[in-house]
């Protein structure tokens, strides 16, 4: 299969920054700037080529800025994370024209990322969303800990609806819920999800998902969510992955799991399978270990030979 603009959903891979921010590896800049591009040649909607973060933080991230720049014109592609204003300074000084900002729906989650209170990383993300609407960055936002928190427990439906509405009031164009800590099972995601869309319909705002595959009901909540209406999702490279300041937070879906998935039950990725599998393989090569995701292990199921009916 090969790579086109044909998408019934779009993957944003997120192994740059989300899956080697927790990896024990130390990848290389070069190293970095080849994943990034083996990913875009297999043809993913768009990278999350690093984070804009204090490396007293998260010291991988600290190089983001040079890779960007090693990029070139393939930045275009890309996304990044930022906590602030500080941090989109900086992306925006390297020319990155796309950012993602995150706040939690749980305050000790908050307190955990940022050292504030959930309203304050709220008026923060507004006072980026004027600035990104005048310079002309696309600004999407990620709410944390949507479907539970590691530290609180349940985290109500009200809550994560709450958030959502007040990001996309905010001009914040793109909004991902997040499953940080793996948490989820797929009625609860379906019926956030389809609550969420409720809440913005109308006011232009494409809604994702952000998965980890902590407790490995990853795929099935992908799935549950592609069923009621998402047509945005993160993944990572290899399935790795997890966040360094929830304990216990394993890898994100992985890209070509969850791609193969998809295209088994005749939904459109645009992105070429066996590019990614290439890609994977080569990933564990450099990180020196294996990695979580299943596919490249087994191979892809030949469509051919194992025709789904009605897809």
């Amino acid at each position: 299969m090969t790579h086109s603009e044909e998408r019934d959903v779009w993957v944003v891979d997120v192994a740059p920054r989300d899956g080697l921010q927790n990896d024990p590896a130390e990848l290389t800049v070069d190293d970095k700037v080849e994943l990034v591009r083996r990913l875009l040649a297999a043809g993913v909607y768009r990278v999350e080529v690093g984070s804009f973060v204090s490396p007293k933080w998260v010291p991988k991230m600290a190089d983001t800025d040079e890779v960007v720049r090693r990029l070139g014109p393939a930045a275009g592609r890309c996304t990044c994370l930022i906590p602030n204003e500080r941090g989109y300074d900086r992306a925006v000084a390297v020319g990155l024209k796309d950012v993602r900002t995150v706040v939690a729906a749980s305050a000790t989650m908050n307190r955990k990322n940022f050292g504030c209170e959930p309203e304050d990383t709220l008026a923060e993300i507004g006072r980026v969303a004027r600035r990104a609407q005048a310079d002309g960055v696309r600004l999407w936002a990620v709410v944390a800990t949507a479907f539970g928190c590691p530290f609180e427990g349940r985290v109500s439906l009200g809550t994560v609806l709450d958030l959502v509405r007040r990001l996309a009031d905010l001009g914040v164009r793109e909004v991902l819920l997040a499953d940080t800590t793996g948490v989820a099972v797929p009625p609860q995601v379906a019926r956030l999800c389809e609550a969420s869309l409720s809440v913005v319909a109308g006011m232009g705002i494409q809604l994702g998902i952000h998965l980890h595959n902590t407790r490995n009901t990853g795929y099935a909540n992908a799935f549950a969510a592609w069923q009621v209406g998402i047509r945005l999702m993160d993944a990572s490279l290899g399935g790795i992955g997890g966040c360094p300041f929830a304990p216990r937070a394993t890898g994100n879906i992985a890209t070509e799991d969850l791609v193969h998935m998809l295209e088994r039950s005749g939904i459109r990725t645009g992105i070429d399978l066996e590019a990614l599998i290439r890609a994977s393989d080569w990933l564990a090569d450099r990180l020196g270990h294996g990695v979580p995701s299943l596919v490249p292990k087994a191979g892809p199921v030949p469509a051919e030979v194992y025709a789904v009916k009605g897809g």
